[in-house]
């Protein structure tokens, strides 16, 4: 009983009888509220959800077919020693599919799948969605882009191949049918031998 007395008779001390009133009264229309709060926020994440579904889906029902290709990966030689920096793989060889979409803008948004050889030599694979706003310095066919991709990962060295979520910077340059990508994955800490990463792949478009 003296648990359940104590925080009374702080509050009893500490606040005038009114603000204790008012204070029991906004716990009592908290309590009351709560659950309808709950249940608004639980609805929003729901509508946002489907409608997050519901885009990727028209990307993958009306977008044009892709084919991508990696093959490079650079990891900085001022973050990593000479004797790490000489067992990690460069040759980042691996291929994927996708679909993309030019929005309403003139944007670049795509879904895609790819599998490649990470800097240990293990095969990552990457499912996700990234968005491009586009830009055309010369009016003509060559299109710069600049945005950011959101994917699900797996990888040997990370979570031991459990699947994490991750947000990356995009940056492009495509002529055509042809687009060349870019990304950078900064370091975590101030430790040598991580981070400062940047993986390139290429898309083809199939019209």
């Amino acid at each position: 009983m003296t648990l359940f007395r104590l925080p009374r008779a702080v509050v009893s001390a500490v606040l005038p009888r009114h603000m204790r009133r008012s204070l029991l009264g906004l716990l009592a229309l908290f309590a009351l509220s709560a659950p309808a709060c709950l249940a608004n926020v639980l609805s929003s994440s729901e509508d946002w959800l489907a409608g997050v579904r519901d885009h990727l889906q028209t990307i993958y029902t009306q977008g044009q077919p892709d084919l991508f290709l990696t093959g490079y990966t650079w990891h900085d030689p001022h973050t990593y020693t000479a004797a790490k920096l000489a067992t990690l793989n460069s040759h980042a060889w691996g291929f994927g599919g996708g679909k993309h979409l030019v929005d309403s803008q003139g944007n670049d948004e795509m879904v895609y799948a790819m599998v490649f050889s990470d800097s240990h030599r293990n095969a990552q694979p990457v499912v996700g969605y990234a968005k491009q706003w586009d830009w055309h310095p010369d009016g003509g066919p060559l299109v710069l882009g600049l945005g950011y991709t959101a994917a699900v990962t797996s990888r040997a060295d990370i979570f031991n191949n459990i699947p994490f979520p991750i947000a990356l910077p995009l940056v492009s340059i495509g002529v055509g049918s042809v687009r060349f990508y870019g990304t950078y994955l900064p370091r975590v800490s101030n430790s040598l031998n991580n981070g400062n990463v940047a993986f390139f792949f290429a898309r083809i478009a199939f019209r």
